[in-house]
């Protein structure tokens, strides 16, 4: 399977779930774990190269994401998700 969309948002997606309690790794919220087995299923393709990330961007971007230095998205915009 592929996304084929912003790379941030996917993450900041998967994050919202698993901080939800809708996703989870071995019945644990583990969003580095849960991320690594997502990228097994699912290619994230940049929309700049055309290419696959490789998990080690999507775990960084979810760091940055826990961190607070992602700006763009914030939990309240996935509200309508739920």
């Amino acid at each position: 399977m592929e996304y084929r969309g912003n790379p941030k948002r996917y993450v900041t997606v998967i994050l919202n779930a698993i901080d939800r309690g809708r996703l989870t790794y071995d019945g644990a919220s583990n969003s580095e774990q849960t991320i690594r087995a997502l990228s097994t299923v699912i290619d994230v393709i940049s929309p700049k190269t055309g290419k696959p990330l490789s998990v080690e961007t999507l775990v960084s971007y979810e760091k940055k994401e826990h961190s607070g230095d992602f700006k763009d998205y914030c939990e309240g915009d996935f509200d309508k998700l739920t």
